[in-house]
């Protein structure tokens, strides 16, 4: 397998400060964070990376016309988005980590010359994760420059950072890495989308088109309905801290366990397209193999995917000594929440509203004949009936907050409704979407198609070589009997 440049190098060329535009509204907030945050608190950010190809890009250019635009367009995001601007800090008022913003917070954009090929990072083909490593944005803890003002803000670990990387004559990555204890999956979109937004209007008026489209970060609504969910999960991460010999009032160190994570050397990333026509190729054949009638629920194209990935990855590892047939195989995903509480959330809610849903079943099963049934209806299962829930199984959040390192657990991240492939600031569609933070937690990113394809899944994967020329054997395989039912 080839790599991009036997020495892959970054220059910096610029590191700005990006504040929110000045609002009359908010010049200071706190948000607590809440039993959906908590469990995320230790996980490892997200670090997604878009590649835009320009093949006339050039760097003196981009930095003289494009970037002033971009700052611009960002600072109008921050306006309504402004605790993407503040940072994560132990609050020794409230003995908590909470949200905090006040005047003058700002995010941190990088602009960085690459060297390495454009067209080999972006591509499908299977590349080491470790080529990615210099695009991503990092967050590290901070000293406050108010620190004599406020204690609270001594160290502080900044919500959000921002990071272009150029090739020259190819295109650009926008690097973004964000906290995951503040923001799931649907508001890291619904701040990349405004960004998107403001970005095409140039200097237009920087009012939203739509009030409905306003975030909220209305914490009281999220009801702490399982005999203080949210006041156990502090006390068990207090206990935590302590077990490890850390100070509370140090982000740093309880951060780093997240921050900190080395990608596994030789790890390669590959991506696989599920199109529309083998979703419904899928779905004809659950129909015929599960007898289903017209008035039973059909599968989406969420279950279908999941349950086909899960069939594919339980084959690819069906020879490794670690797994046995009557062993149990699992899956796992997030689902939103915010339509599902009582009373629901807004769409809008800016923040963590997801619960993690795991499907099981025995390996056997999902291996054998009829494994693609199995598995959809595994799925399909789990999905039923999550309604009225703040957390169904507090033990597994529990570990889901303490747990800090790597895990080698099958669980998706990303969707295909977050519309990753539809983000144009002005340059086009991304030619490849890319989430580097999978090279550290093992989980299969979800995305829509960048071929155009609505009703497609785009799967990208980070394994050793051997594992992911498995799972690529299995996952064409089983396309291919489809073609012959």
């Amino acid at each position: 397998m080839e790599s991009s440049n036997n020495e892959i190098t970054a220059k910096v060329l610029e590191v700005s400060q990006v504040a929110p535009r000045p609002s009359s509204t908010v010049s200071e907030a706190s948000l607590p964070l809440t039993s959906f945050d908590l469990p995320l608190l230790l996980r490892t950010p997200p670090e997604h990376l878009l590649f835009y190809e320009v093949p006339n890009l050039q760097v003196t250019r981009f930095m003289n016309s494009a970037l002033p635009q971009i700052k611009h367009s960002l600072s109008q995001t921050l306006q309504y988005l402004y605790p993407l601007a503040g940072n994560l800090i132990w609050s020794q008022d409230h003995n908590q980590p909470i949200i905090k913003y006040v005047y003058g917070d700002s995010v941190t954009l990088k602009v960085v010359e690459s060297n390495a090929s454009f067209n080999h990072l972006s591509g499908y083909h299977a590349r080491y994760a470790e080529e990615f490593q210099h695009l991503a944005p990092q967050l590290t803890t901070i000293e406050s420059s108010s620190s004599n003002e406020n204690s609270d803000r001594s160290k502080a670990v900044p919500v959000l950072a921002l990071q272009i990387t150029l090739f020259e004559n190819a295109g650009y990555c926008l690097g973004i890495t964000q906290l995951h204890c503040v923001v799931d999956g649907r508001s890291a979109a619904m701040f990349r989308n405004l960004w998107a937004f403001f970005s095409q209007l140039r200097n237009a008026s920087p009012s939203l088109p739509d009030q409905s489209l306003v975030p909220s970060f209305n914490r009281s609504m999220i009801k702490d309905e399982e005999n203080g969910l949210r006041k156990l999960y502090l006390q068990h991460l207090v206990e935590f801290i302590q077990s490890k010999s850390m100070s509370e009032q140090d982000c740093n160190n309880w951060l780093s366990l997240s921050l900190s994570l080395k990608i596994p050397p030789k790890q390669v990333a590959v991506s696989f397209l599920l199109t529309s026509t083998d979703i419904a190729r899928l779905r004809k054949l659950w129909v015929s193999m599960a007898q289903s009638t017209n008035n039973e629920r059909h599968p989406s194209k969420f279950v279908l995917a999941c349950a086909y990935l899960w069939v594919c990855l339980a084959k690819a590892s069906k020879n490794s000594t670690q797994d046995h047939d009557e062993e149990i195989s699992s899956i796992a995903f997030a689902a939103d929440c915010r339509s599902r509480l009582d009373p629901p959330l807004p769409t809008t809610y800016f923040g963590n509203c997801v619960m993690l849903v795991k499907a099981s079943a025995k390996r056997s099963d999902i291996v054998g004949e009829d494994g693609i049934v199995v598995a959809v209806n595994s799925v399909m299962k789990e999905t039923r009936g999550l309604c009225n829930v703040l957390v169904k199984n507090t033990e597994r959040a529990l570990n889901l907050l303490l747990s800090g390192g790597p895990r080698r657990i099958d669980v998706i991240a990303g969707s295909t409704l977050f519309g990753y492939y539809k983000l144009d600031f002005g340059w086009g569609r991304p030619k490849k979407v890319e989430l580097l933070s999978t090279a550290r937690t093992g989980a299969i990113f979800f995305a829509d198609c960048g071929n155009g394809d609505d009703g497609g899944v785009e799967m990208s994967l980070v394994r050793a070589k051997d594992e992911a020329d498995a799972f690529g054997r299995a996952f064409r395989s089983g396309l291919n009997d489809l073609l012959f039912e």
